[in-house]
């Protein structure tokens, strides 16, 4: 697979810039899945030195685009269509069972917090804090539900779910969406109302299991 259509940046060595051309470069399709990069050649391509390539590559990994594999390079995350569904099948039953643990310990200063960080997922124009801020909104509900091994659990799927905020991230239509299922999840956890709290967190995570199997299509 080519990586010829990976923008230059010129001599600079602007970090932001190699992460954001390469980022965007692997959600638009332009880099398949299953390709390996080497800094080497990116670098290359992108007329930068590798370092901040490689500071890219760890970024991207973290955010489960890449995955990086020792004395190779990195390799453009792929998933099959059956773990896609294993882990969605996960995820409803996991976030909705945190929820329901978080309403029982969450306060003022909590759904405060949730209610600030989903306005401030609306206005965001940087798509990689967004993706940051609608992290931080599912992880706030999760430390609210107050059980480790819960955490730990939702922790092995951490890949796919990053990968996949970003996959959603570069759809105007797709963030207004969560921005109002966000809304609706906040509401019930302020109205204490367990199960439309469940209820609005698995429509969420479906509505998103949706998206990406429709965007994985293309």
């Amino acid at each position: 697979m080519s990586i010829s259509k990976i923008k230059s940046v010129g001599r600079q060595p602007l970090n932001v810039m190699v992460y954001e051309n390469i980022k965007h470069a692997i959600i638009e399709g332009d880099i398949e899945p299953g390709t390996r990069l080497t800094e080497t050649k990116v670098g290359e391509q992108m007329n930068v030195s590798t370092t901040p390539v490689r500071e890219a590559f760890r970024r991207l990994a973290s955010e489960g685009l890449l995955k990086i594999i020792p004395w190779r390079g990195a390799i453009v995350q792929e998933f099959s269509g059956q773990e896609l569904i294993e882990v969605y099948q996960c995820r409803e039953s996991l976030e909705g069972l945190a929820i329901k643990l978080a309403i029982e310990t969450i306060d003022s200063e909590g759904i405060e917090k949730l209610e600030s960080l989903v306005e401030e997922s609306k206005e965001m124009d940087d798509l990689s804090e967004y993706v940051e801020i609608n992290s931080t909104i599912h992880n706030t509900i999760l430390e609210y539900a107050q059980n480790e091994t819960l955490s730990n659990l939702l922790g092995q799927l951490n890949d796919v779910i990053y990968h996949n905020r970003n996959m959603s991230s570069y759809s105007k239509q797709r963030r207004n969406e969560i921005y109002y299922e966000h809304l609706q999840i906040v509401s019930a956890i302020k109205n204490g109302d367990k199960e439309q709290a469940q209820k609005a967190m698995e429509l969420h995570v479906n509505n998103g299991y949706r998206y990406i199997k429709e965007r994985l299509k293309k």
